[in-house]
């Protein structure tokens, strides 16, 4: 699996007006926690944060964290496990980090990566519909994949693609039916505009009167 190394620093205090201190002054806050590590608040630059997960594996990079406080140093391997954004500007406000155990199986969710091009795509105009765009999986973190290729080119319309069908390593387990579908091609949907149509009620009145119009003209 892809790793960088990301340089922290402590927080001092928590809380609302802690974190709004940190946000004040170009960081964001967040939290590492593990079963061998009581939480740790720490301040994350975010130029630093994406630089260190620019790699194929996104964020399941294994992040080797730095964290500095005065003059002290410890060093902390994670996993990114969550983030919160500003509703109004989506701009990350908070990062949970998980420490990994390289001896510890953990759960992650891997992306999948469409390779090719559909032949019911391309040549019957059908719809490459993706069901699954993440697979949950089990594993060592040495283990875990960058991503699951899944080559579309042979598929035509009414095809799938099933969990059943990918080719993962013994040692990763995956937490889906093995029957659950990953990506399928469907039909284009025609939409056919229908003419309106006049109730049989309303064209027996019209005609009666047009009829009765006809009449009155006749008696005049």
């Amino acid at each position: 699996m892809a790793q960088s190394t990301l340089f922290v620093k402590i927080r001092e205090g928590v809380g609302k007006s802690a974190a709004k201190k940190v946000r004040k002054e170009g960081a964001i806050p967040a939290i590492l926690y593990g079963k061998e590590t009581g939480p740790i608040p720490i301040a994350v630059n975010l130029v630093d944060f994406k630089k260190a997960l620019s790699t194929e594996a996104g964020e399941n990079t294994l992040l080797e964290l730095h964290i500095k406080r005065d003059t002290e140093e410890i060093t902390k391997l994670a996993l990114l496990r969550d983030i919160q954004f500003d509703y109004l500007t989506s701009r990350p406000i908070h990062f949970d980090f998980q420490e990994v155990l390289m001896k510890e199986k953990l759960t992650v969710k891997v992306p999948v990566k469409i390779v090719g091009k559909a032949y019911g795509v391309k040549d019957e105009h059908g719809i490459l519909e993706e069901i699954l765009r993440e697979i949950e999986i089990e594993c060592l973190p040495s283990d875990i994949p960058n991503s699951f290729e899944v080559d579309v080119t042979q598929l035509g319309i009414g095809d799938s693609i099933h969990v059943s069908d990918l080719a993962v390593s013994e040692n990763i387990t995956i937490l889906h039916d093995p029957d659950e579908t990953i990506i399928t091609i469907i039909s284009p949907t025609v939409e056919k505009v229908e003419e309106a149509q006049v109730p049989a009620e309303a064209e027996i009145g019209a005609a009666g009167a047009e009829a009765q119009g006809k009449e009155e003209g006749d008696k005049e």
